[in-house]
């Protein structure tokens, strides 16, 4: 009975063998894994990123992904030389990947149709053994590398990994149990706008040899950004091919001193405070030092003695020191934290930088100067659009957005932004006073390049050196060179911002290289949105428009001109006894015969065409 039992166990191990043997065998043999989820089975689509008219910045597709089955390749060398040309990638790298121990490698997600299309077409011709196709859900971005910094990328699952794509993900994913649809996100960014900054900062950036360049554009009233432009840029499509530094949203994550630019949110802040008043004077030619004469800040001009308007214009840092010995450190400090600095946007991205701006007790003896001057602070450009914000709408800060309104997959409106002001940082009359004195600095001034034929534009440069901390001081071959604008100025409607990092070309000062790709942007900003300038032609009108009531002319003693008139009013003609008259058509008169001032003799035939 044991001996029966034994063999039973046997037989039964043998056939669990067998099966085990079979069906690893079909694994080892067969063309691939298999699809988990049939053709016929609909997938989850995620939601649509848009712009704020609708033009689609990405979309959910199918997409093929291109894999290798390593048994059935033949020639290795040959296949990555032609999927390299293809994929637009190395052959060693291609050759690397399929050196791999596995036996199934994916090598790019996401083709192109056009890729798709000369993939197949070297299959037919016998050249890519081992190589196939398959239907793949995958992300698209049509407009490519635009608005890449905003928009971030998802992974191979579908899931974001940067950008909107991540902040927002848990929205643009369809919800479990709800719809397979994820709801629509619309974004505040102009697509024609936003392509106009990104040539602006792409060409801005060659020209000048920088390391990188931002260009912002927001509307002051709402805080919409219209443009989010950061080069060097990276194609959201193909993600993995650029570095960390190529892909990274520097509007929002870069941390810089901003130089001069900050003299406009420093001396607000001493006039809110009472420290300075515009009629003060500042003695600049010979520099400015503390007490005990350990250091010393100079202009690079003579100014000589300036008022608070000089400040700006001429961008004095010794008016500028001065002018914060009217304040305390703990005053300027909470003044410029009024203004946001030290603090998130809040804008609907991950990874947003506070920036640095320390508490007072850590401040050294000249940290109230250096800060003034835009020194010794750390900012985003994101942060100095906000603030800049508070000049343009009267003194109150208004939170900067980059969403306009989350839409469901059955059109209906989940979300829609509004609006959002957050406090009031500065009185109105310095505010309006701020922005006068940085149209001065147009007129002038620093941002002389910067003016607009007709438009009247507050401006202010910045040229900050970078602190290098190899050698524990400020670099004098490293700079950051910015421009601030807000337009028009007697009724902003428009913040832009620009800043070139690491200029190598020679030229590194803010006025001079950082304002002409501000005025460029302006001359397209206006007329697209249709903002009025000082050469428009106004026409007055009453809004009352008299109309009087065609009347047949008078015969004489020659023919009249008939041409235009209706045919109702012609009907009379037809009571004269020295006229014949014959109309063909409806309408309005287009020909008479004979023509106007044709002596009328008796039984003459007037013919009238009508249409």
């Amino acid at each position: 009975m044991s001996r029966l039992r034994y063999r039973i166990v046997f037989v039964l191990l043998g056939i669990v063998s067998l099966a085990l043997v079979y069906e690893y065998g079909k694994l080892m043999l067969g063309s691939g894994p298999r699809q988990p989820v049939s053709a016929s089975t609909p997938l989850p689509e995620r939601g649509p990123i848009l712009d704020r008219n609708g033009r689609v910045l990405a979309l959910q597709t199918q997409l093929d992904t291109v894999a290798a089955w390593t048994p059935d390749l033949r020639d290795v060398e040959e296949t990555s030389r032609l999927l390299a040309e293809i994929l637009d990638t190395s052959a060693q790298d291609i050759r690397r990947r399929l050196d791999s121990s596995l036996s199934y490698v994916i090598l790019r997600r996401n083709l192109t149709p056009g890729q798709s299309e000369q993939i197949q077409e070297l299959r037919r011709e016998g050249l890519l053994r081992g190589i196939s196709l398959r239907p793949d859900s995958g992300r698209s971005y049509p407009e490519r590398e635009l608005a890449a910094a905003l928009l971030g990328y998802v992974g191979v699952d579908n899931v974001g990994l940067d950008g909107v794509e991540y902040s927002l993900n848990d929205v643009l994913s369809p919800r479990p149990g709800a719809s397979r649809f994820g709801d629509q996100v619309f974004l505040t960014i102009d697509v024609a706008i936003q392509a106009e900054a990104e040539r602006i900062a792409r060409e801005t950036r060659e020209t000048h040899n920088a390391d990188s360049t931002m260009l912002l554009v927001m509307d002051s009233h709402s805080g919409d950004i219209l443009a989010y432009a950061s080069s060097p840029s990276f194609d959201p499509n193909e993600f993995q091919r650029y570095d960390a530094e190529q892909r990274r949203n520097r509007p929002s994550t870069r941390v810089y001193e901003p130089g001069s630019v900050f003299k406009v949110f420093s001396l607000a802040s001493f006039m809110h405070l009472g420290g300075v008043a515009p009629q003060d004077l500042f003695q600049t030619a010979d520099g400015y030092s503390d007490a005990s004469g350990s250091f010393l800040i100079r202009d690079l001009g003579n100014y000589g003695t300036i008022t608070a308007e000089g400040i700006i214009k001429y961008s004095s840092n010794v008016g500028a020191a001065y002018a914060a010995d009217t304040v305390d450190s703990d005053s300027l400090y909470h003044m410029l934290r009024r203004f946001g600095f030290g603090e998130r946007t809040g804008l609907e991205l991950s990874g947003e930088e506070r920036g640095l701006l320390r508490r007072p007790e850590l401040w050294s003896g000249r940290s109230r100067q250096t800060i003034s001057i835009g020194q010794e602070i750390g900012v985003t450009a994101m942060q100095i659009m906000a603030a800049a914000g508070v000049l343009a709408n009267q003194g109150v800060l208004v939170k900067p957005q980059i969403v306009k309104r989350i839409v469901s997959a059955d059109g209906r409106i989940q979300y829609e932004t509004e609006r959002e002001p957050v406090r009031q940082v500065v009185s109105q009359a310095v505010a309006e006073r701020m922005l006068e004195y940085m149209y001065s600095s147009t007129v002038g001034g620093t941002a002389q390049r910067i003016a607009v034929d007709g438009m009247q534009i507050a401006a202010k440069t910045g040229t900050a050196e970078v602190f290098d901390p190899e050698i524990g001081q400020y670099s004098d071959t490293v700079f950051v060179a910015s421009t601030l604008a807000i337009f028009p100025k007697q009724d902003p409607q428009i913040v832009t911002y620009m800043v070139i990092d690491n200029p190598k070309a020679g030229e590194f000062y803010g006025g001079r290289i950082a304002t002409p790709p501000l005025r460029e942007l302006t001359e397209f900003l206006v007329p697209y949105l249709g903002i009025p300038t000082d050469n428009d032609v106004i026409l007055e009108h009453s809004g009352r428009v008299a109309v009087s009531e065609p009347r047949m002319p008078e015969l004489g003693d020659t023919l009249p001109d008939f041409t235009g008139m209706p045919k109702r009013l012609l009907l009379p003609l037809y009571d004269r006894e020295d006229l014949f008259v014959e109309m063909s058509g409806s309408g309005w008169v287009v020909h008479q015969e004979p023509p106007a001032g044709t002596s009328i003799t008796p039984d003459m035939i007037l013919r009238l065409v009508l249409e």
